[in-house]
């Protein structure tokens, strides 16, 4: 599933500025940045008690100094457009961390797997 991901996000960019997707942890210096990691598996579909499809989430963590409301909305369009579905009940709230003076959101998307 991380290939899929890796693809849709290699070149992002929002706004003619280029934004590293990276999974679970962010190496570089520029900001802003987006790292993603699988969150949780829900059980969708069972059959003769035997789980047919589940859900696997995954969230995306959005670190900015700025405005990352483009960005948000330019995952939301590339993850749907990848037959994921956005699942905003499980999004975090607006949050600002005031010793590395970034905003940070997180983004929640699942996608159905059998």
């Amino acid at each position: 599933m991380n290939d899929i991901i890796e693809n849709a996000f290699s070149g992002f960019s929002v706004d003619g500025v280029l934004i590293p997707v990276k999974y679970l942890y962010y190496k570089g210096q520029g900001e802003p940045y987006v790292t993603y990691t699988a969150s949780n598996n829900t059980a969708v579909f069972t059959a003769e008690d035997q789980i047919q499809n589940y859900v696997t989430y995954y969230d995306f963590d959005i670190y900015s100094k700025g405005n990352y409301y483009p960005i948000e909305q330019a995952i939301k369009n590339i993850m749907k457009a990848n037959n994921f579905m956005y699942v905003p009940s499980q999004d975090s709230a607006e949050m600002y961390e005031t010793d590395t003076g970034y905003y940070h959101k997180t983004l929640c998307f699942g996608i159905e797997r059998s």
